[in-house]
């Protein structure tokens, strides 16, 4: 049998070229379906991210809502309050549950609403929260009492617990005197720049009480003219924190003030931390009263806190608790006359502390 020799390939051609063109149409297909179903799941894990920061979120408000109630939601009955709350937020919404038993938070992040993506649980979750409250005051002499003692004591205010801030602020009536702590008291004092006036020197000094009074605190002046020292006590909600000064002090001389209110303004700082606490003093030479506060500040304690030994002076404070850190504003108040109808220079100083959890 001859064997026939095939001289014709086109065919052959041909039919490879048409398989080749159904293997890359076939490729094509298959690349094509698993882009778009790669583009379909990326979808999961941006919405799985988005959860997972709204649900951080919804930790950081239940911290700041907890905190600006009135009383501060700091116990796990109050906290109970939290429970099913509901926000939207974002993509999405957070549903916050507080199990008052482990005293733990749960925050479910999601994307979208109705389908939960992300869950955050905190521990221990009281510990996480700080309010900080006027306690109590003190102060040598009362209002419109008489001293002249060096040095001179201040008696605490009963009651007081480990972690309180304490603020005591000694005013003397000289032009030399300089101010310091003579009698710790057991505890460790930061005293604060003094300012210096006409016959009418202030100095701030404070500290975290430790828990124990080993005796009461005094102020020391190098002389015997009239002398205020007043305390203020401040109290944390987590008594385990520590205070830091947030804004450092700030403080000058002020003119007589003009009528008609005769106003003394100070000048508002900017806080840096949520919750922060702003203090301010006022002191004059003579025994004048003191008033008409800004709004949204309060004043601890006395309404003044007044010498009147013959040559008077006195002090007057103010305090605000900023629950979203910022810029404070100007606060003043108003100075009436003395007994012979003087409205006079004096000092003020303005500061912010922060407490922080240990």
């Amino acid at each position: 049998m001859k064997n026939i020799a095939v001289r014709n390939s086109k065919g052959i051609s041909v039919l490879f070229l048409v398989i080749a063109m159904l293997l890359m149409v076939a490729i094509g297909y298959v690349f094509s379906y698993l882009i778009s179903g790669k583009q379909k799941s990326d979808i999961f894990p941006i919405q799985s991210t988005q959860a997972y920061f709204i649900a951080q979120s919804g930790v950081e408000f239940a911290v700041k809502y907890a905190c600006t109630r009135t009383p501060p939601w700091t116990t796990p009955a109050l906290l109970n309050g939290l429970d099913s709350m509901t926000r939207s937020f974002g993509a999405g919404r957070f549903v916050l549950d507080y199990d008052s038993v482990n005293n733990r938070l749960i925050c479910v992040g999601e994307v979208p609403t109705g389908t939960e993506r992300r869950r955050i649980v905190v521990s221990n979750f009281t510990s996480s929260l700080m309010s900080i409250s006027y306690f109590a005051s003190a102060s040598t002499p009362i209002d419109g009492g008489f001293n002249t003692a060096n040095p001179t004591a201040v008696t605490p205010p009963a009651g007081m617990q480990a972690g309180d801030l304490v603020l005591m602020i000694g005013l003397s009536r000289d032009n030399t005197a300089t101010l310091a702590i003579s009698n710790a008291g057991g505890q460790s004092w930061t005293s604060e720049a003094q300012q210096n006036g006409n016959t009418c020197r202030l100095r701030l000094f404070w500290c975290r009480f430790n828990g124990t009074w080993t005796a009461n605190p005094s102020v020391s002046f190098g002389n015997t003219n009239p002398h205020i020292v007043v305390m203020h006590v401040f109290r944390p909600s987590n008594t385990s924190s520590v205070w830091e000064v947030d804004v450092a002090q700030v403080s000058n001389t002020f003119p007589a003030p003009p009528a008609p209110n005769h106003t003394v303004t100070i000048p508002g700082i900017t806080t840096i931390t949520d919750g922060a606490l702003v203090f301010a003093t006022w002191a004059s030479r003579d025994n004048n009263t003191w008033g008409n506060l800004t709004a949204g500040w309060t004043t601890p304690g006395s309404a003044q806190y007044r010498n009147s030994s013959g040559n008077d002076q006195s002090q007057t404070h103010a305090y605000r608790v900023m629950t979203i850190a910022g810029a404070t504003g100007n606060v003043s108040k108003d100075e009436t006359g003395s007994g012979g109808g003087r409205y006079e220079p004096g000092v003020y100083l303005i500061i912010a502390f922060r407490a922080r959890v240990i």
